[in-house]
């Protein structure tokens, strides 16, 4: 939903402007022709791009509908992406809860990035366990627990791919299985590619898994904060512009918001224009 409305603002942007490139000019320029400075009209001008569509602008009813519209789904996606710290927090206890359980075979540790947010780093022996598991991906969700609609439709889930691998270090079946997803759950086809691709590395630090654990984090977390971007200057921008055509159309302030809620007139001065 959020991508598309960039795809939108982004195309009205485009459609009131000629591009981001300049247009190639039609006159070919002679050296022996001298223009003078007086004879050069500036023919430039300037113009604002408003956040709201043409219809309303400049009527309170259609302004005020649309803050509606924007100020509750915006609440709605404010609250799914807030909803998701304290999720990841909950998932950060979860890891640390396993960082002492067993068995592990011990050995020395292959170096995962802490920028994955694990409470310990994990063993070469204990990785290679659970990679030797002859179980495929189709087998592993054939056998398993089924514990919500996805995993009944054929996904790999977390206590599926956890059941298939008893008796490993429980930590290092969950690091695994996040190197294959940034959820519970993951498509069969796309689980099997990337575990036959960590299969196949036989390096000393395990560097293709590795890299598809941070790779996973990187995505989850970066979903997050770019929701919340997105939800900053483009819906904040429109809740606003359409809050002050709804409410206070004639405050001197509307055409450069929202630096004028600060620095003159002054959100203060916004009761004197209230309708």
């Amino acid at each position: 939903m959020f991508l598309w409305l960039v795809l939108a603002v982004s195309a009205h942007l485009l459609s009131i402007t000629n591009g981001f490139a300049p247009q190639p000019s039609t006159v070919l320029f002679n050296p022996s022709t001298r223009i003078r400075p007086s004879s050069i009209s500036d023919t430039r001008t300037t113009s604002t791009v408003n956040a709201l569509p043409n219809y309303a602008t400049g009527d309170i009813e259609a302004a005020r509908g649309f803050f509606y519209i924007w100020f509750f789904g915006g609440s709605g996606g404010v609250g799914v992406a807030l909803r998701q710290f304290p999720q990841q927090y909950a998932n950060f206890k979860k890891l640390s809860a396993m960082s002492d359980d067993g068995p592990t075979l011990g050995g020395p540790t292959v170096g995962i990035s802490p920028f994955c947010l694990y409470p310990r780093d994990l063993t070469k022996a204990d990785i290679d366990k659970v990679l030797s598991n002859k179980l495929t991906v189709e087998e592993m969700v054939k056998k398993g627990p089924k514990p919500n609609y996805l995993s009944e439709k054929g996904y790999l889930c977390y206590p599926s791919f956890l059941d298939a691998n008893k008796g490993c270090n429980p930590l290092t079946v969950r690091a695994i299985f996040d190197a294959l997803s940034t959820g519970d759950n993951v498509s069969p086809d796309v689980a099997q590619v990337k575990l036959d691709k960590i299969k196949q590395d036989m390096s000393d630090d395990r560097s293709v898994f590795k890299s598809e654990l941070l790779k996973t984090k990187f995505v989850g977390f970066s979903s997050i904060a770019f929701l919340l971007f997105l939800l900053g200057p483009i819906v904040g921008a429109t809740c606003l512009e359409s809050l002050a055509a709804g409410w206070f159309p004639e405050w001197p302030g509307n055409g450069y918001l929202p630096w004028s809620l600060l620095f003159g007139p002054g959100f203060w001065t916004i009761p004197n224009y209230w309708v």
